[in-house]
């Protein structure tokens, strides 16, 4: 029974992370922890893991779909690297609940900024990829790559907000781009965590990905058949209760 919750957890989890652009982990690890029992490390290192297929699913949905601008993506991975590599290396040393109470209430802030947000979505005829404007996004990986690292938590919710309105990308290629990115950092960050792991539960990897694999291809057909004012609201009301989860683990 468990092992085809395992396969359901990966189809609902990664289908929901593809449509809307969030990380994965940040349903994968409390689910691994509270239900399978891993510890919070294992639970880290198994969900980056499990994020490689899902990622990897939903990124090749989203080039074939040509919803994705690629160099774009690998510039910010490049810039989110150096935070991911800290932030898997100290997973131990830091206090998670700490960092989760800082998340929480970031995720509550970044979801009424997108709700008293009066600017409406944006034509992708007008989007906007010149230099200057491109760096001013690369803050939000440079500075939040640590956390993903960390706790196995996304960027991409930091992130969309900026595509869209710094750049000027649509809901579904702002999603699709940071989707590519978060597939290159999950690669890099597993691949530590894998190693400060004492153990990596493989079946639940296998199980977790078969779910993905099936999901991430369900999310990028939902994102290119909702509508983008309704993927905003969603991204809102999940940002809501992300927050509302991880300040309330962390008392």
């Amino acid at each position: 029974m468990l092992e085809l919750g395992l396969i359901f957890s990966g189809v609902i989890i990664s289908s929901i992370a593809m449509a809307i652009g969030i990380g994965g982990g940040i349903l994968w690890t409390p689910l691994l922890i509270l239900v399978y029992g891993l510890s919070p490390q294992e639970a880290i290192a198994t969900s980056l893991f499990i994020q490689i297929t899902g990622l990897g699913s939903g990124t090749f949905a989203y080039i074939k779909a040509k919803l994705i601008y690629i160099r774009l993506s690998v510039i910010l991975a490049v810039v989110a690297l150096p935070g991911v590599i800290l932030g898997s290396y100290m997973t131990v040393s830091l206090a998670e609940h700490t960092i989760q109470m800082i998340l929480g209430i970031m995720a509550m802030i970044l979801a009424i900024l997108f709700v008293v947000s009066n600017e409406e979505a944006e034509s992708r005829k007008n989007f906007d990829l010149n230099a200057k404007a491109v760096r001013k996004v690369a803050i939000i990986p440079g500075f939040f790559g640590f956390l993903m690292g960390f706790l196995s938590v996304g960027i991409s919710e930091w992130l969309i907000p900026a595509l869209r309105h710094k750049l000027k990308l649509d809901m579904p290629h702002a999603i699709g781009t940071a989707i590519g990115m978060m597939f290159i950092l999950a690669i890099v960050s597993s691949a530590i965590h894998f190693n400060l792991s004492e153990n990596f539960h493989s079946e639940i990897f296998i199980l977790g990905s078969i779910g993905t694999l099936i999901g991430g291809q369900v999310g990028v057909r939902i994102s290119r058949r909702i509508n983008d004012q309704l993927l905003k609201q969603s991204f809102i009301y999940l940002m809501t209760l992300i927050g509302i989860h991880l300040i309330f683990q962390s008392i």
